[in-house]
């Protein structure tokens, strides 16, 4: 039998986001078998201080697409871009999983796809909780991450971080194959 501590913040903020980083880090000292950390940044803050943190993991930074804000713009500078790179961290620029094409269905037409569907089903245990799924089988999809080893994943609601899982990842083709093992931290809030 296994125990696994999960700690709860009040409510979702980035402000939590040193403490995710560090009770993540704590878990990892506890089963150094796992290697990868895969996070969630949007302008490379989150990202660089994941990088500074788990110097010793591989970690991929999971950065929005292309355009999700602006056209033709990226909210992940190349300043942050380089720095989270010259840290040693991989990053990761690539079509969200639960939107991509059937988003463009929603916003046009006002219809819901399965994949937007799923999507709000894990919001409602934290938006956190549906970005750690999501970077996950994006890492996966593009062989940054293993599909038969457990990975610590880390996001937000919003910027920064307040949620951490251990999962065990698919390739989005295999979504249900993908396993949240275990959270690390959550908000109760949110």
């Amino acid at each position: 039998m296994m125990s696994v501590k999960t700690y709860y913040f009040d409510k979702a903020s980035s402000k939590h986001t040193g403490k995710v980083l560090a009770l993540a880090k704590e878990y990892l000292i506890d089963n150094p078998d796992i290697e990868h950390v895969v996070v969630a940044t949007t302008e490379g803050a989150t990202g660089i201080a994941a990088a500074k943190e788990f110097p010793d993991n591989k970690v991929i930074v999971v950065s929005h697409q292309t355009g999700f804000a602006v056209e033709n713009e990226n909210e992940l500078s190349d300043a942050n871009r380089l720095q989270i790179e010259k840290l040693g961290a991989e990053v990761l620029t690539a079509t969200h999983v639960f939107a991509g094409i059937a988003r463009s269905f929603r916003k046009e037409l006002g219809t819901w796809m399965t994949t937007e569907i799923v999507a709000v089903a894990l919001k409602t245990f934290g938006q956190g909780t549906k970005v750690c799924a999501e970077i996950a089988m994006m890492a996966a999809d593009a062989g940054l991450v293993p599909v038969d080893k457990d990975v610590v994943c880390v996001g937000g609601t919003g910027r920064g971080a307040d949620t951490a899982w251990v999962i065990r990842p698919a390739n989005s083709h295999a979504f249900t194959k993908m396993r949240m093992k275990a959270c690390l931290c959550k908000p109760l809030e949110f």
